[in-house]
């Protein structure tokens, strides 16, 4: 290449360093000037690749920046301390600890200004060994007594969990600041050692260094993140008692545990604080406001917040939508919703599961699907919390299609191996008769904790397969994770469904013996299911007796719901008064207790009970069922005359009767509980909703194709002999799952065996 006139080269070097300017220059600008460089033989000018490697790596042209470092005959160490500083301010971790692996490679020995990024790269990725490997390098190098290379240790320590690490070293460093201690007096308090946080504070008291607002804030947030909500508002009190003016993020990080702890009056108190120092303008304290009113179920005072607010806020709408659902308020948080959305506000992520997570949980599973398609539309990317809070809705209904779209979407994400999402995986498959798709989901999970073994225990025990059930239970224990009390009531459940007497009593009694855990009253509510079910209401009633804790709606509804099956009309009253006082505005109650004097004739009786009713303003729950057909899920009510092929379902309903009664079967009007004719009582038979159910899907379904429907109330004995013949007549496996269990039919077999 042709030497440029010494004068001329003075002159382009000078205008190049302009087009360098890091405050003024473009990215276009840095590369005319790399070109100007190439072309003009000055890449070996540290000055001009030092700042050329800056800009680029400021614009996050990483490739560009290394290509300039590659360049570089004998890169210096300012060469890539510029471009590691650069990475690790961008939080480009590995970017930073790559350059400075390749740095020590070429023989370059690190200072004590480049020390505390490659420490800073480490605490962000967290990788404790890498640091602990520069740890070393520093000793080596006689920098590790830099009081800064110090303190960036002792943050990396910190930030990647090693706390004791981070205590040794932070006791060889021989002049502590506020700065180290906050560090590390945060990270006691985020891993919830309060002893030692405060032990600290009292240390750092005798070092004659104060405590600032940060270092309160620190323990504040810490006991928050740690659940350890009272001795939050304990640290918070005390700053506020030293005389230390609590800030928006020492508010806004107290006031959820004082939410948590439901203490009002503390709430209360620190509004008038927030009020009095002017933070109501602070975003985060707003939100922190509404959702603290929200768990202390004060709608009125979470609405007023809100609305005083002087600018609408994305957390704040959040706040207040998941506020309104936590007090069953669900349908004005849909209309909240709607209403953000058509003002323009921007929703993100968090939004869009808040409202999904109040549909699915609040039974409008409908539209908690409807939601999640709209989120999408909107270009809303679901993440590893969406997805748990949506699959609940996909089982609950049945919507098979919709719950294997979303496990889709979570293999194409790579976060179906969350837990989370894997046990919400496995508990929807179940719900949607496909339990060995959920089992398959559960052997496939790479990690498994409590909740994913109880989320398959619960699918078997909710399809009756309690040899399945216990075999689970067994293989847990000898994968050394210990059951807990949802663990126990899985498998009493399932020995309930099957009438296993002995194995209930079995592990009833191991879990005290054995596991340490004393018997809940849901275990309590399973074992006189058990019982009674099998015809022992004696026993269950001497058990629900000696309960050392008095028996709540549960237990007794299990003991009237089999007199109601025994046809038990003396305990059956007695049992009703006590549900009727413990649960006043409960139709159900009053239904079963009906329906128990029906069964004996006893109409006087059962008219009773419906007057009873009428004069509480109560109303029996109608039965409802459901059913996907072509990716499209229908819901069908008893009697129902709305569905547009109504007509088309009673000529097959109609038809298939007529071919019962051939083979020698009649409507059982036992199963109809009304003073009417038998005439009569054939067509409330022929309105249940989940015959509609099952002959809509035969009607809009292939032949031989499989059916899943869902009943809100228990199949009736009736139904569950119609579905049988269906099953074998029309050569259909059909699925039933009511508020007991799933029933699965096939060539006029049910897999409950007729116990239920």
């Amino acid at each position: 290449m042709t030497r440029q006139p010494l004068n001329l080269l003075d002159h382009l070097h000078q205008t190049i360093l302009q087009f360098l300017n890091p405050f003024t220059a473009s990215l276009s600008q840095a590369r005319q000037a790399h070109a100007q460089i190439l072309k003009t033989g000055l890449s070996s000018d540290t000055n001009l690749t030092t700042k050329l490697l800056s800009l680029y790596a400021n614009n996050l042209c990483f490739d560009d920046a290394n290509f300039v470092l590659d360049s570089i005959s004998e890169p210096n160490l300012f060469s890539y301390s510029t471009l590691i500083h650069a990475f690790a301010k961008l939080n480009q971790f590995s970017h930073a600890l790559g350059l400075f692996s390749q740095m020590l490679s070429r023989g370059l020995v690190p200072d004590s200004f480049l020390f505390p990024s490659v420490v800073k790269a480490c605490a962000g990725l967290p990788a404790s060994k890498a640091g602990k490997q520069v740890h070393a390098i520093a000793s080596v190098s006689g920098l590790a007594s830099d009081s800064f290379v110090q303190s960036s240790l002792v943050h990396m320590y910190i930030k990647c969990d090693q706390i004791r690490d981070a205590r040794k070293l932070f006791d060889r460093v021989p002049q502590r600041d506020v700065i180290i201690c906050s560090a590390l007096i945060s990270g006691y308090s985020r891993r919830g050692c309060v002893d030692e946080a405060m032990q600290l504070l009292s240390e750092m008291r005798a070092m004659c260094l104060e405590p600032n607002v940060v270092l309160w804030n620190g323990m504040i947030a810490g006991f928050n993140q740690s659940k350890l909500y009272a001795d939050t508002v304990a640290v918070l009190q005390k700053m506020h008692s030293e005389g230390f003016r609590p800030d928006g993020s020492s508010i806004s990080s107290a006031l959820p545990a004082v939410g948590h702890l439901e203490d009002l009056g503390m709430g209360i108190q620190i509004h008038g604080y927030v009020v009095k120092q002017g933070l109501g303008s602070d975003k985060c304290v707003v939100s922190a406001l509404i959702d603290l009113y929200g768990k202390c179920a004060c709608s009125f005072e979470m609405s007023q917040v809100f609305h005083e607010m002087d600018q609408m806020d994305v957390g704040a709408c959040n706040a207040l939508v998941t506020g309104l659902s936590r007090n069953g308020l669900v349908d004005n948080a849909l209309e909240v919703f709607r209403q953000f959305k058509d003002q323009g506000m921007e929703l993100n992520i968090v939004s869009w599961t808040s409202i999904i997570a109040s549909c699915s949980q609040n039974g409008k599973d409908m539209e908690a699907l409807e939601l999640f398609r709209e989120m999408q539309v909107e270009g809303v990317e679901p993440n590893s919390v969406t997805i748990p809070c949506l699959l609940p809705a996909c089982g609950n209904i049945a919507a098979l299609m919709h719950g294997k779209a979303a496990h889709c979407f979570s293999l194409r994400r790579g976060i179906s191996n969350d837990v989370y999402v894997g046990s919400s995986l496995i508990d929807m498959y179940a719900k949607c008769g496909k339990i060995r798709l959920s089992r398959l989901c559960f052997d496939e999970m790479p990690t498994r904790n409590l909740v994913c073994w109880n989320a398959v225990m619960g699918g078997y025990a909710m399809h009756g397969k309690a040899n399945e059930t216990m075999e689970v239970f067994r293989l847990m224990q000898r994968s050394g994770q210990k059951p807990d009390f949802i663990s126990f009531t899985c498998v009493l459940s399932a020995c309930s469904q099957k009438g296993l007497t002995d194995e209930g009593w079995y592990y009833f009694n191991s879990m005290s013996k054995e596991h340490g855990l004393e018997a809940r009253v849901e275990h309590y509510a399973c074992m006189v299911t058990l019982l009674s079910r099998s015809g022992k209401l004696e026993e269950a009633y001497s058990m629900i007796k000696q309960m050392p804790f008095e028996p709540d709606a549960c237990v007794w509804g299990a003991l009237l719901s089999s007199c109601r099956v025994h046809s038990n009309v003396t305990l059956g009253k007695y049992v009703a008064k006590k549900l009727f006082n413990l649960e006043p505005k409960n139709p159900g109650n009053y239904i079963l207790l009906s329906n128990i004097y029906a069964s004996k004739g006893m109409w006087s009786e059962v008219d009773r009970v419906r007057d009873k009713m009428k004069s509480l303003g109560l109303r029996k729950n109608p039965g409802c069922s459901w059913i996907e057909v072509k990716n499209k899920v229908h819901m069908l009510l008893a009697g129902d005359k709305a569905h547009p092929q109504m007509n088309q379902i009673i000529e097959k309903l109609n038809e298939l009767s007529s071919e019962m009664k051939k083979s020698g079967y009649f409507p059982n009007t036992h199963f109809v509980l009304q003073d009417v004719e038998e005439q009569d009582k054939e067509q409330i038979l022929c309105g249940h909703s989940e015959k509609l159910a099952v002959v809509l899907g035969l009607l809009n379904t292939p032949p031989g194709s499989s059916l899943r429907v869902i009943k809100n109330l228990r199949i009736c004995g009736d139904c569950h002999a119609v579905i049988k013949f269906i099953s074998s007549f029309e050569g259909r496996e059909i699925s039933v799952r009511d508020t007991n269990l799933f029933h699965h039919f096939k060539d006029g077999v049910c897999s409950c065996e007729d116990y239920w």
